[in-house]
């Protein structure tokens, strides 16, 4: 299995549950590189347009290698280095490099609340695998490698049903947009900027405080006027963290300026954001980019969901730039049926 997966994230496909056996593999690159290993999570409550898409992987080193010989790469991934082994997660990035990529990608940085949704499958276990701790189910601290391994090496980590992501507990933490809830209760320093100091910083902010309403702002403005001061959410454990030390604490929190080599990231984003993305994109694409997107719409399970997602938004009757990407897509998902092919 540690052959194969390592396989899977760095060359070709790994056969998702409605095989594509017949195709030709694709390539895990460029900015497409995620359509590949999105993986669909829809829970019943959901419109179409707000099931999560996942990567199956964390990102990985070969991922980033990529990411950092493009234009925007080669202005912000500056510091963070590679190591050789491609398939390793990428780690020592700060909040807004792993932004970048993940907006490289054609995704985001998840809130905590969105991983929590992914790892438990609309449950309340807090394990992929369930409840009980299984120490040899992921890379933490039990199993004493002291070190990332390969993603996609634990097989038995992983939810069952389907192709699900991989490595959502151990390896490497994963960065999200989350402020821990009790940094907004800080008064004074306390190993970062306060709320308090920031909170009157925003004040100062003209553009902000013609918001404010009795001294109330948003949070997540302030937030973001704290800029790498502030500290975010890392989930997920990690290669060092020992299985006991997870349970119901999946989380530790990492100043958004810092980097470390226990953290990396993974791509997520939502069925509206991605159609929005893809959309926009004016360029015509190229032979691998129509490839990606192809396979990527015309899986079974996303057929419906990708159309109805679609028909429902304000670009269902836009009309787009001919030959662009947005051109290729909207004529697909207009003449798609919700049958496979």
């Amino acid at each position: 299995m540690f052959v194969a997966c390592v396989i899977a994230a760095t060359a070709c496909q790994e056969k998702p549950a409605d095989s594509e056996s017949n195709l030709v593999p694709l390539h895990r690159r460029d900015r497409f590189g995620s359509l590949r290993d999105f993986v669909l999570i829809l829970q019943p409550q959901d419109p179409p347009g707000a099931a999560l898409l996942v990567d199956r992987f964390e990102v990985t080193q070969d991922d980033w290698a990529q990411f950092a010989d493009t234009d925007i790469g080669r202005t912000i991934a500056v510091g963070v280095t590679t190591h050789g082994v491609g398939a390793l997660p990428v780690s020592g990035m700060d909040l807004i490099q792993a932004r970048a990529f993940a907006g490289w990608r054609m995704g985001r940085l998840p809130t905590e609340d969105e991983w929590r949704r992914v790892t438990a499958g609309g449950g309340n276990s807090p394990f992929p695998w369930g409840v009980k701790q299984f120490p040899t189910h992921a890379n933490t601290g039990d199993i004493g490698l002291g070190e990332a391994m390969p993603v996609g090496t634990f097989e038995s980590g992983r939810r069952a049903g389907g192709n699900m992501p991989y490595d959502l507990i151990g390896n490497v933490r994963e960065w999200t947009e989350s402020v821990p809830s009790d940094w907004f209760g800080m008064l004074g320093p306390q190993g970062s900027r306060s709320f308090a100091s920031v909170w009157r910083e925003s004040l100062r902010t003209p553009a902000l405080s013609a918001w404010a309403m009795h001294g109330l702002l948003p949070l997540g403005a302030i937030a973001s006027v704290g800029g790498p001061d502030v500290p975010r959410k890392v989930v997920g454990s990690d290669f060092v963290t020992p299985m006991r030390d997870v349970g119901d604490h999946l989380h530790d929190t990492q100043i958004a300026g810092e980097r470390s080599q226990r953290t990396g990231l993974r791509v997520y984003t939502t069925v509206d954001e991605l159609l929005a993305r893809l959309l926009a994109l004016t360029e015509p694409p190229t032979t691998e980019e129509r490839r990606q997107l192809l396979r990527f719409i015309n899986r079974y399970r996303h057929r419906p969901i990708l159309k109805a997602a679609f028909e429902a938004s304000p670009m269902a009757s836009v009309a787009f730039a001919r030959a662009s990407i947005g051109n290729l897509l909207a004529t697909e998902l207009r003449a798609m049926t919700t049958e496979p092919r």
